[in-house]
């Protein structure tokens, strides 16, 4: 077990030695911490500050203390001060989140391109797929994020914008697959095969080792106190 799921399984167990109450408002805190930046948010660092709140706060609770009381009425503004002070996600990790997302988007695309023939790839796909995605995901963490402490929207009911979100994407997205091949012939790019499905391959394997290498560096990663 990496010390990220170490951690994670303390703040588990100790979340039900809590009150109902007291354990929606760390569940409540984890969320708005992880949501308010889409690829800045340190997880690491993030459920390692949890865990030490927490491990504080069992310690007061035996007091009749409640989360609110501790803490403070204002955890927004905890949580956004607790995030100035904490450890960020390097550029480079951000990079490798972003770069995940795109080449996941790429491999549908090639893996479309494919016909009887060779390879016919549509590369205005390989730049409007990956935006409207990337796109997409970041308003909805925005309303997700938003919505944890929004005095007059319970957060059940932001559960509507991020579908709507969701399927304007799939929408798009289909509308892409669909409409850009009626450009003509300068969207696509030709290769018979085996080029075609050497390309695949080569996709494929970038995209399994991207993911392989960004999951290890991420749990590797020492956090910051």
């Amino acid at each position: 077990m990496t010390k990220i799921d170490n951690d994670q399984a303390q703040l588990n167990q100790l979340e039900q030695q809590l009150t109902p109450s007291d354990a929606q408002y760390f569940q409540d805190l984890r969320l708005y911490l992880l949501t308010k930046e889409l690829f800045g948010s340190n997880e690491k660092a993030i459920t390692r500050q949890l865990l030490t709140m927490l491990q504080d706060f069992l310690d007061a609770s035996q007091h009749g203390e409640t989360a609110s009381q501790f803490f403070g009425n204002d955890p927004a503004g905890l949580a956004d001060a607790l995030l100035a002070e904490l450890p960020r996600n390097s550029r480079w990790q951000q990079i490798h989140f972003v770069g995940l997302l795109i080449l996941i988007s790429w491999f549908f695309v090639i893996l479309n391109a494919n016909t009887a023939t060779g390879f016919r790839l549509n590369w205005l796909l390989l730049f409007a797929a990956p935006l409207v995605e990337i796109i997409a995901i970041a308003l909805i963490f925005k309303i997700m994020n938003h919505a944890i402490y929004a005095d007059s929207t319970p957060f059940k009911q932001e559960t509507v914008p991020v579908v709507l979100i969701t399927t304007l994407a799939l929408i798009m997205l289909i509308g892409l697959f669909l409409v850009t091949p009626r450009f003509g012939s300068w969207v696509f790019i030709f290769l018979p095969n085996p080029w075609g499905i050497g390309l695949q391959i080569i996709q494929a394997i970038i995209t399994v080792s991207w993911f392989g290498y960004s999951l290890l560096s991420n749990r590797r990663q020492p956090t910051q106190h």
